[in-house]
């Protein structure tokens, strides 16, 4: 399976024209741009350079901001982006700004800027995750559970534990075809982690676990299609960059799902198409034989035409 990228591609392409620029002296920007874009789990930014300023804004609308601002949000914001926040527009609830006349000289040191922020969602919706296994690593047991809605039809369950922290999310699908192969994807998962040595314990639920039970009093399925759980032990969290690979696989896995779910139905409607081609092809050379045609035709006299 694939793994999705860290960042938004059109949104480091949209910076990228403006501070990656040729000319050092004048920014390859228009006056008064102002570029709306939009990213998974309903999130959306905003670029905008006012007419003659020399600074970049980016607003990020994050829906679950004020589920996870207290629960390492606004500290992961902070810390990625120290000295570059500014207050946000209506609508939105994180921005930062990017003085045009004063970048980086080194072009590594501006690529980085880019990769910075396009990784914007990333980087403060993984702050809830970074919150829950910093506290695992440094083995703190007094985090309370917490759960936010990432979309509509997810949600997600931080459960911290004696020795572990279990991450559970609640998931559904519209479509009809999206439940049945959701449950195959989310049964992988369990199947794999048998296979696989070191894997991260995992479970798919139809009814709710028992983690939702004690902390949450939910015992019963509310209409969705179940419940995915992963297990993080304390020997997943001994080093900084394995924090930072838990955040980004965990953040991602309902857009990862997601986006599987869409290739594998739009490759087999490739197979389709491609096998009904197949068949109009042998319809189109056949040939239907004249039951008649070893008969001998004959005419008489006056031209009239008979079979014997």
């Amino acid at each position: 399976m694939i793994l999705l990228e860290k960042g938004n591609r059109i949104l480091q392409e949209t910076v990228s024209s403006i501070i990656l620029r040729e000319d050092e002296d004048k920014p390859k920007t228009e006056p008064g741009m102002d570029v709306k874009l939009c990213d998974f789990d309903d999130v959306n930014y905003r670029v905008v350079i006012e007419a003659g300023a020399t600074s970049m804004k980016v607003h990020m609308n994050l829906p679950t901001w004020h589920d996870i601002e207290e629960f390492g949000g606004q500290e992961a914001f902070s810390t990625d982006f120290k000295g570059m926040e500014c207050e946000a527009d209506t609508g939105y609830h994180v921005a930062i700004e990017v003085k045009l006349d004063s970048l980086p000289e080194a072009e590594e040191d501006k690529e980085n800027l880019v990769v910075l922020i396009s990784t914007m969602k990333g980087r403060v919706f993984g702050g809830a995750f970074k919150f829950f296994l910093n506290a695992l690593a440094s083995g703190d047991e007094k985090t309370d559970a917490k759960k936010y809605d990432t979309r509509g039809d997810t949600t997600i369950y931080m459960v911290p534990k004696s020795g572990g922290l279990t991450v559970i999310f609640g998931v559904d699908f519209i479509e009809a075809v999206d439940k049945v192969l959701g449950k195959v994807f989310m049964q992988e998962f369990v199947d794999c982690q048998r296979r696989v040595n070191g894997a991260p314990p995992s479970k798919w639920h139809v009814e709710p676990p028992t983690e939702l039970k004690e902390n949450f009093d939910i015992t019963e399925n509310s209409g969705i299609l179940g419940y995915m759980s992963f297990s993080v032990l304390p020997k997943h969290v001994n080093k900084p960059e394995k924090i930072e690979n838990i955040v980004h696989v965990l953040q991602t896995f309902r857009s990862f799902l997601q986006y599987h779910i869409k290739m594998s139905k739009s490759y087999w409607h490739s197979k389709m198409r491609a096998k009904t081609q197949d068949l109009l092809k042998v319809l189109n050379r056949a040939k239907i034989e004249d039951p008649d045609a070893d008969k001998k035709k004959k005419k008489t006299a006056s031209g009239k035409t008979f079979k014997r």
